[in-house]
């Protein structure tokens, strides 16, 4: 996000294998490699993708994590999907029912194949996404969602398959930097003692 949001991610600790997720066989080599948890955040044009993509990838990585013995994913949605249509903006609920419409009977079925696998599973739902730098403050919300940058949708993933404790295993949150009227775990520096 932020200043580098234009910029490859590159990391010594980042492995990067091509494939298609709706392959069997692509997602299989991914689980060749030591992994102890999976965040899912699949996305595209459903004219480029077609109409089934997240869930039929979705079903492929469970399908691999089980064969694995992996028990834990993230899996991000959107705001609107599942029983969170009534959290989405007017505008966008304009857009869910109408040009949105194939992308959110995709999301729906693919929160319904997470929530039927097994798993231990977050689905997370977050609000517009902007490629603005982290704030540090991801707002797990009960009324209409606001912004949220995608950094911080990440730490929260990245929360939600590493922290053994994580308060929403088996919940589907909506999540916002703005707004919000639960729970709140302030990750900025002022919180942390760096200012």
């Amino acid at each position: 996000g932020g200043a580098d949001a234009d910029k490859p991610l590159v990391d010594d600790k980042l492995t990067v294998i091509a494939g298609d997720v709706t392959n069997a066989a692509d997602v299989a080599k991914v689980f060749e490699n030591d992994i102890d948890g999976v965040i899912v955040a699949l996305g595209g044009k459903t004219s480029d993708v077609g109409d089934t993509m997240l869930t039929d990838g979705t079903n492929n990585i469970i399908s691999a994590m089980k064969s694995k013995g992996i028990k834990r994913m993230a899996v991000v949605t959107s705001i609107g999907a599942g029983d969170s249509k009534d959290q989405a903006p007017f505008a966008f609920k304009i857009l869910m029912m109408t040009v949105m419409k194939k992308i959110f009977n995709d999301k729906n079925n693919q929160e319904k194949a997470v929530e039927e696998s097994g798993l231990e599973y977050c689905i997370v739902r977050p609000g517009g996404l902007t490629v603005d730098a982290p704030t540090g403050v991801i707002n797990v919300i009960d009324g209409e969602a606001g912004s949220i940058p995608r950094a911080d949708v990440a730490q929260f993933c990245l929360e939600a398959v590493k922290d053994a404790d994580f308060p929403y295993i088996n919940k589907a949150p909506c999540i916002s930097s703005v707004g919000g009227t639960s729970w709140t775990k302030d990750r900025s520096a002022a919180a942390r003692g760096q200012d």
